[in-house]
């Protein structure tokens, strides 16, 4: 398979992937997330959903593509055409520090406040 055929076709199913994850359900919010993951040597492309007034959100993964200037250039430039949803870029070098350590949640097992023993 040629180069043009593989790009067009990845494209066809990030799009695919979007379409399928971007249902417009009510009172949710949607946004696109775009990863430099330097260690794996590629580019991530997820779409974010969250309910209002929850502070859980979802992810899905749409692309998985290898760092590929222009053909990162392409991705990018289809899913612009393609959505109006907002796009934020992460990159592994700068990483988000995580929230403060859970202490107590005996729902999912965390119990440290008595393992001081």
């Amino acid at each position: 398979m040629d180069k043009a055929t593989e790009l067009r076709l990845g494209i066809k199913s990030m799009l695919s992937q979007y379409d399928h994850y971007f249902t417009r359900a009510p009172h949710t919010r949607y946004w696109l997330v775009v990863v430099n993951n330097h260690f794996e040597d590629c580019y991530y492309i997820f779409i974010y959903m969250q309910r209002f007034k929850a502070r859980l959100s979802k992810s899905y993964e749409i692309a998985c593509l290898k760092r590929d200037k222009n053909q990162y250039e392409h991705y990018l430039a289809s899913l612009k055409k393609h959505s109006n949803l907002s796009i934020e870029y992460r990159d592994t070098n700068h990483l988000i520090l995580p929230d403060t350590e859970v202490q107590l949640d005996l729902i999912h097992g965390h119990n440290n406040l008595n393992n001081s023993l």
